[in-house]
């Protein structure tokens, strides 16, 4: 709820003004190891093997073109 409600508010009291920062205290990202992020394992790394128009990460619903 912290992390919603700080992103729907005012522009002036918006989480994410002051940087990365602001959401280190909410309870959402509590153990977050903020200084490892970007070095950690993400738990799926999707592939793009046959090209940038590879489309087999994704879920395919239909053949056809719905509206």
């Amino acid at each position: 709820r912290a992390l919603v409600r700080g992103l729907l508010c005012a522009r002036e009291g918006r989480l994410g003004r002051g940087g990365a920062r602001d959401f280190w205290p909410l309870p959402l990202f509590a153990g977050l190891r903020w200084n490892r992020l970007r070095r950690s394992r993400p738990p799926f790394a999707p592939s793009a093997a046959a090209g940038a128009a590879d489309t087999s990460n994704f879920d395919v619903l239909d053949d056809a073109l719905s509206q």
